[in-house]
């Protein structure tokens, strides 16, 4: 038969004790005095690429001619672009729609007059000289609805790395100077939340359906310059 002395037992307890309840570090952190302070920060760089959002719209009263109509133009227009020196690569089909086009009668009776088809592609062009040519290519060639174009740049990285680096000093900055205002010191940090992203958003071109005059007249574009904006949030401790 075993025994076990009351030293051992008492040695047992505390040791699951210690085991069982918290160091006190975590509360003791939650319970110093802090200064937390946002930062914002902005850089700006040039893109080097952009995408366009080409579309071919036909309408006809059959739907075999609809489609066949539609098919010719959507391949002339990718063939124009990739005239251009656009890999195929950069050409993706970003919607495709068949649909029938009702007229609706006096007694509320749904008919089929025709049907529609929608053909859309994003071109991505990695030459900017090039994007006027490839609106106008492809406009031209049976293209006949613009819905965007987007500008980016293929390596934003220095860019949201200097926009974070700005927003860190923007929230240190303010921190010294709240803390010199309070009469408080700085220690350390405590922790850090910083965030960058774009704020470059895509741009309507020509959201409305080109009339065939308009083919005639080139188009000037302006890239200008992508803006990355940063936030970074600092808590200090102070004391």
């Amino acid at each position: 038969m075993k025994r076990f002395s009351f030293g051992s037992l008492m040695g047992a307890a505390v040791l699951a004790l210690a085991l069982v309840l918290p160091t006190g570090t975590a509360s003791a952190e939650e319970a110093l005095p802090t200064l937390t302070m946002n930062g914002v920060g902005v850089a700006r760089i040039a893109p080097d690429t952009a995408e366009i959002t080409l579309g071919v719209i036909t309408e006809a009263k059959d739907a075999t001619k609809a489609h066949a109509d539609n098919a010719a133009k959507a391949a002339r227009v990718q063939n124009a672009v990739k005239a251009l020196g656009i890999a195929e690569r950069d050409i993706q089909t970003a919607r495709y729609d068949f649909s029938p086009i009702y007229d609706v009668k006096d007694n509320g009776r749904s008919v089929t007059t025709g049907y529609t088809v929608t053909n859309s592609v994003v071109v991505k062009v990695r030459n900017l000289d090039n994007v006027g040519k490839v609106i106008d290519v492809a406009l031209a060639n049976g293209a006949n609805r613009v819905d965007s174009l987007e500008f980016s740049a293929s390596d934003p990285s220095a860019a949201k790395n200097a926009a974070l680096a700005d927003a860190a000093r923007d929230a240190h900055s303010k921190a010294d100077a709240v803390a010199k205002a309070l009469g408080v010191h700085i220690v350390r940090i405590l922790n850090v939340y910083a965030d960058a992203q774009s704020d470059s958003t895509p741009r309507n071109f020509m959201p409305m359906m080109m009339a065939k005059e308009a083919y005639d007249a080139s188009t000037p574009i302006a890239a200008g310059e992508l803006s990355y904006e940063a936030s970074v949030n600092i808590t200090y401790v102070i004391e």
